[in-house]
């Protein structure tokens, strides 16, 4: 189990994009249901990876006060909301450091656990 694992969640239509990063590179890519079970399984999975995860999530209104209800069961957690506004300045910041093999659906979530990995 990892130490400090850093996560990006991004809303794409029904589903929550997970990304998760340690030492610098993305290690992780995954899709889950905007569903009570996808939610509960998004939390559990967090959990499993690491004991004192950061996540950082695109703000989308109702939907991420759901997905928090849920990451708040994880003990340690840190999560961070990002705005609409704040997340332009972040890929203003870091649009070059993004790896280039992401593919489109979970670049913006990518983008997420690199500003949690350096605590912009």
């Amino acid at each position: 189990m990892t130490h400090q694992t850093y996560f990006g969640i991004d809303n794409d239509e029904n589903a929550w994009l997970l990304v998760q990063r340690s030492e610098g590179r993305t290690i992780f890519l995954r899709r889950f249901k905007n569903s009570i079970d996808g939610l509960n399984e998004l939390s559990k999975f967090i959990k499993s990876r690491c004991e004192k995860p950061r996540i950082y999530i695109k703000s989308t209104g109702s939907a991420a006060l759901s997905l928090l209800k849920m990451l708040c069961g994880i003990p340690y957690a840190e999560v961070m909301f990002v705005s609409q506004a704040g997340f332009k300045q972040y890929q203003n910041c870091l649009q070059k450091s993004v790896a280039g093999n992401s593919t489109e659906n979970f670049c913006e979530a990518e983008l997420l656990a690199d500003c949690a990995e350096r605590k912009i």
